[in-house]
């Protein structure tokens, strides 16, 4: 049994532990370089020749042994040694045109940028010695033949193909996507007096992060249907996300049916809102369960905190910075609170940058007022208007106005 209330930190080892575990069963499939975007390699890819092939040029000039000084004669190759060429031999005593990207010729060490160059009757002199080195990328720097440039399991990103590329890759292995079945539980939501609110959130959410969602529907909190509708879709998909169940209530019923069908590896992570999590592995089916609580808030926090990394298999989340527009006073216990921000008009630093105002969502300067001087994460939980933050930020002591603040932009989390 996991602990009850884990940490943040020790529930995304989980979460990516599992997801480990779940790519291992995971079919693979070729993709072209035009799709690679967001899709996980099922191979490392390693390079079977040095990136740059040959020293190659960052500059238009004249490449040149620096020990030979100048004047020295020019040797003059049409319109210079560009791309694609095969770099010709250094002849001591001489300079070479060459163009920027184009192999720098063997024997030669630097390239003088041609505003620095004078040429004159089929001689060149520049206005200072050159530097060995200097405006060159020698051969292999980039990448050495041999080396592993990516890793399996990676998930790609757009700047990769580029590299790729140079490698001679025009497709490569990648993972299929995770099937996900998005699951509400809840009686209110089974017979319709209460809407829906968290499976289409959760299924662009899935579909940002690369998997491939599908709504299943709902199911009434009875523990037994519950049970058994996540086993039937475990057996279909590679993830099953729920919502709903995860509270401490006798309806509340998700955890107790996911106890007796399934390896319970996260229960009730020490995040709120978004406490009340359950993460399992049904090891027979080989797929994954995620039980988020239901209320949208909550939701959003568990999924894009919790439930993202077995996507993207990355917790790392960039921040922007910004200053604290009022005091925040958090509940007393043992937790790391998901505090949503609005960014307002930006204002001075100490070193006259300028940054945004955050403003706690929820508070009275925000666009909707839910609490005072303390936050008070239930009732952010159960607010349905979150589009109006910009970002949320993680802490387990409150702020005080003026404090420079790290906060994660929700298109961080939700890509």
């Amino acid at each position: 049994m996991a602990p009850a209330s884990p940490t943040r930190e020790s529930a995304v080892a989980t979460v990516t532990d599992l997801r480990a575990d779940l790519l291992a069963t995971t079919g693979t499939t070729r993709v072209g370089l035009d799709e690679v975007g967001g899709r996980v390699l099922a191979e490392e890819v390693v390079a079977e020749r040095d990136v740059p092939p040959h020293s190659q040029a960052t500059m238009d000039g004249f490449a040149v042994a620096a020990a030979d000084g100048s004047p020295l004669g020019l040797r003059e190759f049409d319109a210079g040694v560009g791309p694609g060429d095969a770099p010709p031999s250094h002849e001591p005593g001489s300079a070479t045109r060459v163009r920027t990207g184009g192999p720098v010729p063997e024997g030669a060490d630097t390239v003088v940028v041609r505003e620095r160059a004078t040429v004159d009757d089929g001689d060149v002199r520049f206005d200072a010695d050159p530097t060995a080195g200097q405006h060159v990328i020698e051969r292999g720097t980039v990448v050495a033949a041999g080396a592993t440039v990516l890793d399996s399991g990676r998930r790609l990103v757009p700047r990769d193909v580029a590299l790729l590329c140079e490698l001679g890759r025009d497709e490569v292995a990648v993972r299929e996507r995770l099937s996900t079945a998005i699951l509400a539980t809840g009686t209110e939501i089974h017979e319709g007096t209460e809407p829906d609110r968290d499976s289409e959130v959760l299924a662009n959410l899935v579909r940002a992060w690369g998997g491939d969602p599908e709504l299943a529907g709902s199911v009434p909190d009875d523990a037994e249907r519950v049970g058994d509708r996540i086993a039937a879709l475990a057996g279909e998909y590679d993830v099953v996300l729920t919502t709903g169940g995860t509270g401490v209530s006798a309806a509340d019923e998700t955890a107790g049916a996911l106890a007796d069908r399934a390896q319970i590896r996260l229960a009730d992570a020490a995040l709120s809102p978004g406490s009340g999590t359950t993460v399992a592995w049904l090891p027979e089916k080989s797929a994954a369960v995620v039980a988020l609580p239901g209320p949208p808030g909550a939701m959003l926090a568990s999924a894009t905190v919790l439930a993202r990394p077995l996507f993207v298999g990355s917790a790392r989340e960039a921040t922007v910075t910004a200053t604290a527009a009022r005091d925040l006073a958090v509940p007393d216990r043992p937790l790391a609170f998901v505090v949503p921000v609005e960014f307002r008009d930006e204002g001075a630093d100490g070193g006259g940058e300028t940054e945004p105002r955050a403003v706690p969502f929820g508070s009275p300067e925000s666009t909707v007022q839910l609490y005072g001087e303390r936050y008070r994460p239930h009732l952010v939980s159960s607010c349905p208007h979150l589009s109006a933050a910009d970002g949320f930020v993680v802490t387990e002591e409150g702020f005080a106005a003026g404090d420079s603040l790290p906060v994660v932009p929700y298109e961080v989390v939700e890509s």
